[in-house]
Parts: C-alpha cells; structure tokens; sequence
C-alpha cells in the first residue's frame, strides 16, 4: 500500500535536485542510437577537413613559426573563437559529433529548457468525429489544475458553440484550436453540456501542464497515458491515480507510452516504483564509459495490479523504454504494439558558468534484470500495428492571385469551390461543407485562418498573402490517418480475456 510519507520524500528529492543543479540521479537522462562506429571513425581518422587538411600540411612544410600539427590546430580554433565568438557554435558541434540530442544552449538553464509552463488556458482540445484523419466539434479532453480552465469549472467534454461571438459548432479542431491561440487574453465561451449551452468567460494565465491523463472506461480497468517523464508534478499526479484506483480496489492497468521520447529517469524511476510491489529489488542501472555500475532500488510500497499492459511505438524511446522493459521484468506487464525506437545511452545535462547548458552523454541505461536496449530497442510482447487509411479527395480546383477576386459574399463559382476545398482539406470545414457557394462557415474558416496569422479579416481582404499561406498549409494536410485505435483495443483483449486472445486479435488486424 501506498503511503504518504513516501511521496513527499520523492517530492522533495526532486525540488533538491533542481535546487543543487540536477546531481546525481536527478539529472535529465536522454539517449541516442548508433554511436560505437562513429566514435571509432574519429579515434582512427585525425583528419579534419580536405581543405584545412592541406592547409595544415603547407603551414608545417613553409611556415616560419614553427609548431606541431596540434599546436598549430589549437592556435587557429583559439583565433576562431576569439574573432567569431564561436565558442557555443564549436560546443554544439563537438555535442553533437555522434549525438543528435546533444546540443549546447545559450543563457539558459535546464529548467528552461524542459518547462512545463505556458500562458494559455489550461485545457486539451479533443473532438467528437474524426473525418479523413481530422477532428470536429471540438470538445474539452483535459483540463490541467489549477489552471484559468480549472478555476472557471470547464468540464471533459464540453463542446465548444461560440468563441467571442463566432460559432464554430460543428467546425473542426484545428480551426477552434487555430481562434483560441489568437486571442490575445480573454475569451467569452458558450458552451455544450449536457445538451445545456454554458456561457463561461476565460482569460489567459500561467498554466503548468501535466503530462499524464487518467481515463476508467470500467470499473476494473484504468488507462494511464504518460507523454513524456520530463513533468515533475506528474510523479505527484501517478501518486494521486494510484490512491484512487488503489481505493477503488481497481484490478488492472493499461499504460500508454506511445510517442513518449523519455526524460528524466529519477522522474519515471518513481512512477516505476509506485507500480513495483517487492522490495529492494533493482528497478534500473546505470554504466559509464569504465563499466562501473550504479543502481536503484524499489521501495516495495508499489500498488498491486492483476494485469499490467504497456502501450508501445516507434517513438517510445530512451526512459519511457526502460519503464516498459523493467516494469515487464519486475511486475510481468505485456508489452502491446509496435518495437521502440532504441536509445539506450543516457546524458547529462550541465550549467555552465557562463550560463550556458551543455547536453553530453555520459553512460549507458540497463534495465531492471541489466538488459540493454541501445540500437536494438524493445519487441514487444504482442506486436500490433494501428490500421492506417489513405485520405481520399477530388482534385483541388485552382486558387489563385487573379481568380481569388470573385470570392465574394453571394459568390457561386469555382474560386469559391477552391477555397472550401482548402479549408477542408486543413481540417477547417467539413468535407460535406465543401460547396460552390460562399457560406457562413466559409466565411467563419476565413476569418479564423485571417487572425491566426494576423491579417486583416474579412472576405473582402483575402489577396496573395492570404492565398500563399493557405496553399502553403494544403501542402502538409495528413495523405494518411488512423483509424480508431485497434493498440487499445488489443490491451483490452488482454484485460479482458487472456494473453491468447489479444495475440489472436493481433493476428487477425496484420
């Protein structure tokens, strides 16, 4: 069971760490794949470049100072740095040699760096039809506590009708989305709830996001989805969850880390933890370059659960797959999805005196029983594969500089065609809307599009820069999308029957 004392102690571990400038197991931990043959490439090549290569070679032949190779190097990098102030340009070169995740940040700190702050309004926008790989009739997801959403009352699934006197019922996520980040602090909202409209007023705050949401499509079964482990405030948030399930004598547990690049390790190690019932058992280690090995251990105060299942992709790389490979070898959860992406070499993060911060990788991460994942990554349990469909659209009538003018209030032609059909295809309108005749919604998608990128409003004022950016954003709209979420699906097999049946239903789905 789990206790009280215990959270606080993890919570003031963290706040020391970031005070005494991430020591020890509080530093931010990423890693990268593919670093052995770099590496032995420069211990075996000293060349640096053709060019300076034969430089180097006619200085040491003529010239009438006489240095070695090295000296003469160090000499003309020194001059560089002084003459072009390119010290952080040569770091984050040097960082970066073997390691796209090193890097070297001018004034800053690595506070800054992983924020979890904003200004906004404290929410997640969701929809309740998906269309062609888009999202529609935006509704509220999750709202972050103590958040300007939180204070107003917003509740998950209110549906957004009005914003500042603009009706976007019906209109898609990324057209509310795209309104609501132009404003410039407050919103006057109606809202859908209960098939009641709510009128709430909203001003823009400092909002601290959380990485984690918590859903219980049962009575037995809870889904957490963790985004990242760079968010402190979620150990406190995985605390609360397991309070509550625990209280609720809920029975299993469905972990979703897809997409999850990792983070801090003393961050997820707690999360871990929490779901670990032995004691003193490993939960991972870390090896540096002298193969000297140090390790964290397991409280034994974890929440016990029949059925673990850890959600997978591509993209779950660095601690999120330690997380799923220890939390597998300790707790025997299944493993459901697609293999991990494999990076596992950690980093440091470091404050310089100057003020800069330095992003060096430093050792390698082992799991809980001292498996390695670097560039293999992890096979889950049962590999599955969303179901993904190709989108599929008529041919876009042209929209350009000359025919734009007959876009008009009234307009019936195949300039407003184009239009309708480029605002549906960035998610805008719906495919049903897309018509020959200028309606109120296309006139509603023009003036959201016109403010989020600051110009001026109104049908009357579409010209080339407005027709360059639409054409420019059509450019990216999705070719593919996925349909429901069949990952899911296959976890619930599992929770709900057996290990064979979710396998089965994997197999059906390839």
């Amino acid at each position: 069971m789990l206790k009280s004392k215990k959270i606080i102690t993890v919570i003031l571990c963290v706040m020391i760490a970031a005070s005494l400038g991430l020591q020890g197991f509080a530093l931010e931990y990423y890693s990268f794949a593919g670093l052995e043959e770099s590496v032995k490439k420069v211990q075996e090549d000293k060349s640096i470049s053709p060019e300076i290569d034969e430089l180097l070679d006619l200085y040491m032949e003529h010239s009438l100072y006489e240095l070695t190779r090295e000296q003469a190097l160090h000499a003309m990098l020194r001059q560089f740095i002084i003459d072009y102030d390119a010290a952080p340009l040569l770091g984050d070169s040097l960082l970066k040699a073997f390691d796209p995740f090193g890097g070297y940040y001018e004034q800053t700190d690595v506070g800054m760096i992983f924020s979890d702050l904003y200004r906004g309004y404290g929410f997640v926008l969701d929809g309740k039809n998906m269309i062609d790989g888009f999202l529609y009739n935006a509704t509220i997801k999750k709202v972050f506590p103590g958040s300007p959403a939180d204070g107003a009352g917003f509740e998950i699934g209110d549906e957004f009708i009005k914003i500042n006197g603009i009706n976007v019922e019906g209109m898609g996520f990324m057209a509310v989305s795209n309104l609501l980040a132009a404003v410039e602090n407050k919103a006057d909202l109606v809202m859908k709830r209960g098939g009641e409209e709510v009128k709430i007023s909203l001003a823009k705050g400092t909002v601290v996001t959380s990485s984690l949401t918590l859903e219980t499509p049962d009575k037995k079964t809870a889904v957490i989805t963790l985004n990242d482990f760079t968010d402190n405030g979620a150990i406190y948030d995985f605390y609360m969850c397991m309070m509550h399930l625990e209280q609720e004598k809920y029975e299993n547990l469905i972990i979703d880390i897809r997409g999850n690049g990792g983070g801090n390790l003393f961050i997820m190690a707690n999360i871990l933890d929490m779901l670990v019932t032995k004691k003193d058992v490993v939960l991972y280690s870390l090896k540096d370059r002298d193969g000297e090995i140090e390790s964290l251990k397991s409280s034994g105060e974890g929440v016990a659960f029949k059925k673990i299942a850890v959600l997978v992709d591509g993209d779950t790389a660095s601690a999120s797959e330690l997380f799923a490979l220890s939390l597998k070898e300790l707790q025997d959860a299944v493993i459901i999805g697609e293999k991990t992406f494999g990076k596992g070499i950690g980093m440091i993060y470091e404050n310089l005196e100057n003020g800069d911060v330095v992003a060096l990788t430093a050792f390698e991460v082992l799991s809980s029983k001292g498996a390695s994942y670097h560039t293999e990554g992890i096979k889950p349990d049962i590999n599955i594969k969303p179901v993904i469909k190709s989108v599929k659209r008529d041919k876009l009538e042209q929209l350009n500089f000359v025919n734009c003018v007959n876009i008009k209030k009234g307009a019936d032609n195949k300039a407003v065609l184009a239009l309708n059909q480029r605002l549906a295809a960035i998610g805008y309108i719906q495919p049903k809307d897309i018509t020959s005749k200028l309606t109120e919604k296309t006139i509603t998608a023009v003036e959201i599009f016109q403010a989020f990128y600051g110009l001026a409003a109104g049908i009357d004022n579409i010209d080339y820069r407005f027709i360059e950016l639409l054409n420019y954003r059509v450019t990216f709209a999705p070719a593919k999308f996925e349909e429901g979420d069949i990952v899911l699906d296959c976890a619930n097999e599992y929770i709900s029957k057996n290990k064979k049946a979710a396998e089965d239903f994997a197999a059906k789905k390839r």
